[in-house]
This record gives structure tokens, sequence and C-alpha cells, in this order.
């Protein structure tokens, strides 16, 4: 993992993502941080000065003797098109996120976060600006019911854990648990993680509660999870891809870092 980027505005939330984005870097032998500032339309040259000496102020904070090296740069136009732009040029492994999160009491909750994991057909790694620390002990992989439609991506999910030797709990919530563990999909799924996480798979837990988010949720605090893992379906080239919900609302309400594996 060599090329991180962070989508950054000098906001409280990207200021957040970022210090969590250098810890995480470290535990990557060579990584780089690209900063990426997002313009809707072209900048005047003295807003471009301006941004610019922000930016050089910003990497003689952070870059220090033993930091990863950061970069940063400039793009106009559509918020998720920019980065996928910048992704492909740079040949960015994972894109590090941070999120504000769901205001309380709003039933219908859109961040430009949530809706970029949508849209994009990318790994992103969402920090939570309440997420203050880093800690990367214990990842959680939540599951669903059916088989596991791209398995490439447990590849980056073993980059992850095996750089800060963490272990990988899987857990599927299902609303009829009766033969959770026993079907043809959990078996066939029991192998794909023995095979892709090697060694830092623990174990695969089933739990019943008619609110996904919530056993998720559970899970997360009864067992001190540092990291929430999911493979969303939205972009699935078989079978029928998902409308996200699920993805939406974990990463607008998780309240550690979520992994969206995609």
């Amino acid at each position: 993992m060599k090329n991180l980027l962070i989508p950054f505005d000098f906001s409280d939330v990207s200021m957040n993502a970022l210090e969590y984005a250098m810890r995480f870097a470290a535990r990557c032998e060579k990584a780089t941080l690209n900063l990426l500032y997002i313009s809707d339309s072209k900048m005047e040259k003295d807003k471009e000065k301006e941004l610019k000496s922000n930016f050089e102020e910003l990497l003689r904070k952070y870059q220090g003797a033993g930091e990863p090296p950061i970069s940063y740069h400039f793009r106009t136009g559509n918020f998720t098109d920019a980065i996928i732009d910048i992704h492909k040029s740079l040949d960015i492994d994972l894109v590090i996120m941070g999120t504000s999160g769901a205001e309380e009491g709003v039933e219908s909750p859109v961040t430009r976060t949530s809706r970029f994991v949508l849209e994009a057909d990318l790994p992103v790694l969402v920090v939570p600006v309440s997420n203050k620390y880093f800690k990367l002990d214990k990842i959680l992989l939540a599951l669903g019911e059916d088989v596991m439609h791209d398995t490439s991506t447990l590849n980056l999910l073993l980059d992850v854990s095996s750089r800060s030797k963490a272990e990988v709990d899987v857990l599927t919530v299902s609303r009829n648990p009766e033969s959770a563990g026993y079907s043809e999909a959990d078996e066939k799924n029991e192998n794909t993680l023995q095979y892709y996480l090697e060694m830092f798979y623990s174990h695969h837990s089933f739990a019943e509660n008619e609110d996904i988010l919530k056993g998720i949720d559970d899970y997360i605090k009864k067992h001190d999870v540092d990291l929430l893992a999911i493979m969303p379906k939205t972009h699935a080239t078989t079978g029928s891809p998902s409308k996200g919900k699920l993805t939406r609302e974990v990463t607008l309400k998780s309240e550690i870092p979520v992994l969206v594996l995609d």
C-alpha cells in the first residue's frame, strides 16, 4: 500500500482524517499521503495562492523525521469525478475520508462522504470526526448471508490487518438465524475467509437482530472493535446490485472508522 488519498479542505473533519491517515500510513512502508483540494469552479489566482500557502504551512507542521511524505493536489469540478480521476492518475491504493456523520433527528441524511462511497467503485476508509485517536488491534468484517460476491477485495483487508497485526472477527447478523453457520453459503464463505485472511482470521459469529445495524453496533461495543469492514454489493457485477441503504447507514452512523471494501 503505497499511495493514500485524502480529500482535504482544511475543515475539522478533513484535519481529523489527516491525523488518522498519518498514523495509518506509518504502518505502510514508504507510503505517501496525497491531499486533494476540490473546487467547484476555477479558482482565482489569489485564492489559489492562499491555498498553496496554507498547504505549505501544513506540510511544515506534519513533515517531521520519520513521518510519511505528503503532497497536495488541486482539482476542479464534480467531487466524485475529481477523486476518480486522480485515483487513476496517481495509482491510489486507498481513499481515506473524514465524515461528520448524520445529524440527530434528520430522517434521510446524506453527507458528501456517504454519497461518494455509494457512487464510486473504490475502496474507502471513512473516519468519523468523533474518532480522535488511532488504534487498530481488532477489525470486524460484517458479512451478509449470501456468498461473498467479490472475494478479491479481501486482499486489502489482509493488507490492513497484517500491517497492524490486527485480528479479524467476522459477524453475520440475521433476522432468522435458525440455520446460521450451516448453509452452503456459510461454508463457502468460511473457506474463503480462511484462505484470504490467513492467520489474522479469528472466528465467524452469528447474531439475531431485526435491526442489522444495531446488531453490528452491539458487537463492536461488546468486543472493543477498532475498525469495521463492510463489503457492499452496490457495484456487484454478478447477481443484483443493492441500493446501498445499509452501506449509507453504516458510513453515516458508525462511531469507529469504516473500511469499505469495494
